[in-house]
């Protein structure tokens, strides 16, 4: 994030929503409808690109309930909060997304390796991805970003147990991409100093 950008949490307290409603809306539902009014109601940023909040959202062990509100002008911090509670989940602000889970292990921030906090991708958008898919796409792409052709390796120890990859992000960091991949997979990411290496967890 550039220093003419507002931060991240000033985006959730300056963003107003004029109008929210959901009617036993899941909460798939709700971040989606927080992630494009964000980006609507953002004035903040010229480019409708750039604009608006990311939100990621893991729905690992996320409760089936669903989200009743009729708010008015509302910011889009306060959204979130009632959207989260209402859901039984916890959100975290961190520097280019908020996350959205059910709980948080202690945060962890592995080694930069090379210039991988340098190759931005404009845009990156996952549904539904195995790990697999989203790793391959990311190491594919740094290649093509950075400036001098090589980008960046990522391995995955082999077995472990599957998991799902959805993300809507812009303007991230490979660094920082890589490590909400490696949230909502729930590996632990570490490096050797020459790939970063995704750790699945094992089946109990």
């Amino acid at each position: 994030m550039s220093p003419a950008e507002p931060k991240l949490q000033q985006k959730l307290d300056e963003i107003i929503l004029p109008t929210m409603q959901f009617r036993n809306a899941t909460i798939e539902e709700a971040v989606e409808y927080l992630r494009v009014k964000s980006r609507e109601f953002d004035q903040k940023t010229a480019s409708p690109v750039s604009g608006g909040v990311s939100f990621i959202l893991n729905k690992d062990k996320a409760a089936k309930t669903s989200i009743s509100l009729d708010l008015k002008d509302i910011p889009l911090g306060v959204a979130l909060r009632y959207c989260v509670e209402a859901a039984g989940l916890k959100y975290r602000v961190d520097a280019r997304a908020v996350m959205i889970a059910a709980s948080f292990e202690p945060k962890f921030s592995p080694p930069i390796l090379d210039n991988a906090a340098a190759i931005i991708f404009p845009a990156m958008q996952f549904e539904g991805a195995t790990l697999e898919e989203a790793v391959e796409y990311l190491r594919v792409k740094s290649r093509m970003l950075d400036s001098t052709k090589k980008g960046i390796n990522i391995l995955i120890k082999p077995g472990g147990v599957a998991a799902e990859v959805t993300l809507d992000l812009r303007d991230i960091p490979l660094s920082d991409a890589l490590g909400y991949v490696a949230d909502l997979s729930r590996c632990k990411l570490t490096t050797d100093g020459h790939a970063y290496i995704l750790n699945p967890p094992q089946a109990k």
